[in-house]
């Protein structure tokens, strides 16, 4: 997080707060303890493909990035302006570290697509070893994130998703889909359909 400063996704004093923050459309930026927590519980390692379902701010999928290079990260959005402005962090961000003279080539790794995530598109093509959702689903559409972790994981992958209000759901993928709970609850923009 450190290389990774959540001040290019976020515009504001309260920038390093513990705190959810608006990012426009409606649209938060999750606070660092929570984002922390889901790359923690999604195992990621060096060299993994990620999906990230939600791509908001840009923020969660460098940090993604990051983490797993050489492997790569596709992060989908719904709202057009939103992936528009990903891109546009990014940019600044890669350009910030370039300017210092850090290795900025570990966020090369990243690409942003408009799109629904329940329409077979761009993000179809291909399988993962993790997937990140971003957003909250409702108490009974587990089945819709099974149904991704089914067609898009790949074997011994893991797929992490919030409640809007609840626990974390962890989808690990052997022959079967296992379904765990984290004890502690969040609170989450919903899901766009």
């Amino acid at each position: 997080m450190a290389y990774v400063d959540r001040k290019f996704f976020y515009q504001g004093e309260d920038v390093y707060l513990d705190n959810a923050l608006p990012i426009g459309d409606g649209q938060t930026i999750s606070q660092p303890s929570t984002v922390a927590r889901m790359l923690i519980l999604s195992e990621l390692k060096e060299g993994d493909d990620v999906l990230e379902v939600g791509g908001g701010s840009g923020w969660n999928a460098c940090l993604i990035g990051f983490l797993v290079y050489p492997g790569s990260v596709v992060s989908v959005e719904r709202i057009k302006n939103l992936k528009e402005k990903a891109e546009k962090n990014l940019a600044r961000l890669k350009k910030n570290l370039k300017d210092k003279g850090k290795d900025f080539r570990r966020l090369n790794n990243i690409k942003f697509c408009f799109e629904n995530i329940f329409e077979k598109n761009h993000a179809w093509k291909r399988k993962y070893d993790k997937i990140i959702i971003t957003a909250g689903i409702e108490a009974g559409d587990e089945e819709k994130i099974e149904n991704l972790a089914k067609n898009l994981l790949k074997d011994k992958g893991i797929l992490i998703c919030p409640y809007v209000a609840g626990p974390l759901i962890i989808l690990k993928k052997n022959e079967n889909i296992k379904r765990f709970l984290t004890q502690e609850e969040y609170l989450f923009v919903p899901l766009l359909d």
